[in-house]
């Protein structure tokens, strides 16, 4: 039989999605596991049958698919909806945290705090080439130094009288035939174990402050554009890291493909014809002869080996490719006319220019 995604959350097939996230925080409170331990295998089915109708109904495209084709449109796998396919635990943990915090349970969800921090480099494709180390000024919270990340004037603290020191306290509820014993942070010390009588003038109470930090910070050679380097105990306090998001500058000889660099030159039609050597600064300001053979082509790619990025994390270099364009003048003396209508009109070269370059 065919689920009634509407049914099950009871509400209309117009439902707004206001309306369908307010029918399921009433019936996730209602169905909850933990509250009815003694017919929690029940439950949890009743709860997961929920979660599907509120994942599909919540999700445009889904419900679009489910209007037109019932629940077997909507593909959850072989074995069905399980918890993999729920994208909506953020409205999970703000119902469960006001849901249990009313109930004196303290929050539901363990919240944790990233304690990383994340900043951006952005370096000139010539800096990604060689590497190196490079300045970095930002800021980050630490330990105040006066306190000792107490918050107390001297480090100075009290024993919480409401937790006698251990940081939690213990509730007792009866909900009907079932007793709720649990242990949540302390309301009055949140959990430290101790109070402050005297705040420390440096931090506030806090406990902790802002420094600048000023750090080399190496780069490697190749570096790429979107690498990430991380700087390990230089975040939030001592167990947080510093994540260094690095960009790359456009430039505007040298284009990077992977390893492999591209760039081009200009030369004129009568150097393609004959051949000639040219000179390119490369990226790294190495001077190159580059050998250019008679009768290259217009937009012919000459590539030389091992003359591009070095490779990140490993050896060897990419390539470089250069792009010939062969320019044509616009305006000729009477001389370079006369001397190329001669070139043309040769029996052994007939049409050579016209064929290549016209």
């Amino acid at each position: 039989m065919d689920k009634d995604y509407y049914s099950i959350l009871g509400v209309s097939r117009n439902a707004t999605k206001e309306e369908i996230k307010k029918a399921y925080r009433e019936l996730a409170k209602k169905y909850h596991p933990d509250l009815h331990p003694e017919n929690r295998k029940e439950y949890e089915e009743k709860f997961k049958e929920i979660s599907e109708a509120y994942e599909v109904l919540m999700d445009d495209e889904k419900r679009r698919i489910y209007d037109q084709y019932g629940a077997e449109g909507v593909k959850f796998g072989p074995q069905g909806f399980d918890w993999s396919n729920f994208t909506h635990f953020d409205d999970l943990q703000d119902l469960f945290n006001q849901f249990f915090k009313d109930m004196g349970f303290g929050s539901f969800f363990r919240e944790e705090r990233d304690r990383n921090i994340y900043i951006t480099m952005d370096l000139d494709l010539k800096d990604a080439y060689f590497g190196g180390e490079k300045n970095v000024v930002y800021e980050r919270e630490t330990t105040c130094p006066e306190c000792k990340g107490t918050g107390a004037k001297d480090g100075k603290t009290k024993k919480c009288p409401t937790c006698n020191g251990t940081g939690q306290v213990r509730n007792v509820r009866n909900m009907g035939f079932m007793q709720y014993v649990t242990v949540q942070p302390c309301p009055t010390c949140n959990g430290k174990g101790y109070i402050i009588e005297e705040k420390c003038p440096r931090c506030k109470g806090k406990g902790r402050i802002i420094i600048k930090e000023n750090i080399e910070v190496k780069v490697p050679k190749g570096v790429e554009n979107g690498t990430r380097l991380r700087v390990r105990g230089k975040g939030t306090g001592n167990d947080g890291d510093l994540i260094i998001l690095v960009r790359i500058r456009e430039d505007s000889r040298f284009r990077r493909e992977g390893d492999d660099l591209y760039t081009e030159v200009s030369i004129p039609f009568t150097k393609a014809a004959l051949g000639t050597e040219i000179p390119l600064e490369h990226i790294s300001g190495e001077r190159l002869n580059i050998k250019i053979s008679p009768g290259t082509q217009p937009g012919e790619m000459i590539k030389i080996r091992g003359k591009g990025m070095p490779r990140l994390n490993s050896h060897g270099y990419g390539d470089l490719f250069v792009k010939i364009n062969v320019t044509i003048p616009k305006n000729l003396t009477q001389r370079q006319r006369e001397l190329l209508m001669q070139l043309d009109n040769e029996p052994e070269r007939k049409g050579f220019f016209h064929n290549r370059f016209m």
